[in-house]
């Protein structure tokens, strides 16, 4: 997982309540093998981008170019509710946002992007609209998120604190998912289970690829 400290990117406002996993990864793409050159970036919010006849729609915003390439996104309240597919932060990560900033997340999809790498902050719900409105009227300003100092910061200087987990924001800020911690424990777990292999010599090897 890649570590998350300090991003500063340009930020796209998405301002739609409750948009639940089936929106931002819809099922059709769910059969779709995920690897390299071949992700759910095409996915993301593919319906709220594009219309029946797969025209982009003019009004959304991640549709216009003025934005440039932006690595935050800008969120409504109850962003990621529905379904607890892992599949909704990939599609978040693959589109190329590595942080989302709203009212609220839900806690399954919330604990889904930390654990890939995307960092959703929660902010004051006046705090999220000023944002929305700087971005609309000057699109490609930036935004800053210190991660290890907790604060978002806006285009005028004004610094927003944040909370997180601490052993979220550890990990995050480390890029250890749980694979990676348990990799780290791999010397105790060998010790574990060279003990158990002594008092229980009958039970079958496993084999080890």
């Amino acid at each position: 997982m890649q570590a998350f400290t300090v991003l500063t990117s340009a930020a796209v406002p998405v301002p739609i309540a409750k948009i639940d996993t089936g929106m931002i990864l819809p099922g059709r793409y769910m059969r779709r093998h995920r690897r390299p050159g071949h992700d759910y970036g095409e996915a993301f919010l593919h319906d709220i981008r594009f219309d029946e006849n797969e025209k982009p729609r003019p009004d959304c915003a991640l549709n216009d170019p003025a934005y440039g390439k932006p690595e935050i996104l800008l969120t409504d309240a109850d962003f990621g509710c529905g379904s607890s597919r892992e599949g909704a932060a990939y599609a978040v990560l693959d589109y190329g946002f590595r942080a989302m900033i709203g009212p609220s997340f839900a806690e399954i999809f919330y604990g889904n992007c930390l654990q890939n790498g995307v960092l959703p902050v929660v902010l004051d719900e006046t705090i999220c609209h000023r944002l929305w409105a700087d971005v609309r009227k000057s699109p490609g300003i930036t935004v800053t998120i210190d991660l290890p100092r907790q604060i978002v910061v806006d285009s005028d200087g004004n610094k927003h604190p944040f909370e997180i987990n601490p052993l979220r924001k550890d990990r995050l800020v480390q890029g250890l998912d749980d694979i990676d911690v348990t990799q780290g424990y791999a010397r105790e777990i060998a010790m574990v289970e060279g003990r158990r292999r002594g008092s229980y010599p009958w039970l079958p090897v496993t084999s080890q690829a």
